[in-house]
């Protein structure tokens, strides 16, 4: 069966893929820092605009290229000199112009490339989206050997194979028919333009010129020009990604949370990535409500006594404390109310959880369940009681 502690002892690439809002941020921080303190040098990549890993992780700033974690808190941490963890805020702008750099096949295409207006305003979207860019970053830090482990927080899909399927559509955008039609030589050279158009797509046309002032037909036909030679770079290179990330030394690690939406993002999610094939390791349910003593939560509030007996003795106790005039009996019967919808809440979770998780562990696979904390994880404090819950047990080093 699959665990936690073998994915980050053994595996070189862990992905965390889910919906958005169920913390996957927080787990792939989490995850790298205990592979850290487990002796690996570890990077985590975040994707998400939010910038909350910087955050969590006390760095000032986090950009395209990995930040180590100062050496003080690394001590702090319990990492020692073996380890190491290191950060950085995917830029996908200029991860697609280190792209260029590389399959441009000459200088003159590749300056026409980065400074043609066209890839100055659409380079982000011609990326074929934030996963893209991720892929090639993790593809670019795997082959430098610099790190053990690189954990990948993808971003928010509603499709469980956008991190994979990306360089798929960039490809598809190059061999497209209109690709085709706009880098004709007679067009970018004679600008008969127009005439290849519907007479509805003509109009559009003229009046995107008119109101940007430029050449935009001419500025998209030499834009495609230009990088017409490196579409098979493109598609060797996505091969090579995809190669790397469905093989042994990765796994995808699918985050959920106890919300009915959420698991069943998560399901649709599961069965897709089983059908291709994708090395899926376990799933973490992140946030799920928990008893105060780690147990189950009691069937009736109170345990044990009657609920008259419950806010009388609760009464009598704020009557104490609270002095003549205070609502004692008022705030007990509030009190009980509470943590009866509370325990309601707990048993919910558990239960709505339990296919996710069992079918998880049936198919040799790990499911944790991470408690939902007081605060929000804004600190390596807070990532530090994650990390407990993902790895109860430090002596299984």
């Amino acid at each position: 069966m699959n665990s936690l502690p073998a994915l980050v002892r053994d595996r070189q690439i862990c992905v965390c893929v889910g919906a958005g809002g169920v913390g996957k941020t927080t787990v792939a921080a989490a995850l790298a820092l205990e592979a850290a303190r487990r002796g690996r040098r570890t990077c985590v990549i975040t994707i998400d605009p939010a910038r909350r890993l910087a955050d969590a992780l006390g760095v000032a700033t986090l950009d395209n290229q990995p930040r180590r974690l100062a050496g003080d808190r690394q001590s702090e941490l319990g990492i020692g000199d073996a380890g190491g963890l290191w950060a950085m805020m995917l830029d996908m702008k200029s991860t697609f112009d280190d792209l260029v750099e590389r399959f441009a096949p000459d200088a003159e295409a590749r300056e026409r490339i980065l400074h043609n207006p066209i890839y100055q305003h659409v380079s982000d979207a011609l990326a074929g989206s934030a996963e893209y860019s991720a892929m090639e970053k993790v593809y670019e830090l795997a082959e430098g050997k610099e790190f053990d482990l690189i954990v990948v927080d993808t971003p928010p899909s509603q499709h469980a194979l956008d991190f994979l399927e990306a360089p798929q559509r960039l490809i598809e955008f190059l061999d497209s028919r209109l690709v085709r039609m706009l880098v004709h030589p007679a067009f970018a050279a004679g600008r008969f333009g127009f005439r290849v158009f519907q007479r509805g797509a003509q109009r559009v046309l003229k009046l995107i010129e008119r109101v940007s002032g430029v050449g935009f037909l001419e500025d998209v036909s030499d834009f495609l020009l230009a990088i017409e030679g490196m579409s098979e770079g493109f598609r060797e290179r996505a091969t090579r990604v995809r190669s790397l990330l469905l093989g042994s030394g990765s796994a995808f690690v699918l985050v959920s949370g106890p919300q009915r939406r959420s698991l069943d993002d998560a399901e649709r999610f599961l069965a897709r990535l089983e059908q291709t094939g994708v090395p899926l390791a376990g799933v973490v349910v992140n946030r799920v409500r928990g008893w105060p003593d780690g147990g189950a939560p009691p069937r009736q509030v109170p345990d044990g006594a009657s609920r008259p007996e419950a806010e009388a003795a609760l009464a009598r106790a704020l009557a104490a404390r609270g002095g003549e005039g205070f609502p004692a009996e008022d705030a007990a019967r509030a009190a009980v109310d509470c943590v009866d919808r509370y325990a309601s809440s707990v048993r919910r979770d558990l239960e709505v959880t339990e296919p996710l998780v069992e079918g998880s562990r049936r198919a040799g696979r790990f499911a944790v369940r991470v408690p939902e904390l007081a605060g929000d994880v804004h600190d390596l404090e807070g990532l530090v009681g994650v990390a407990a819950h993902l790895f109860p047990d430090p002596d299984g080093r």
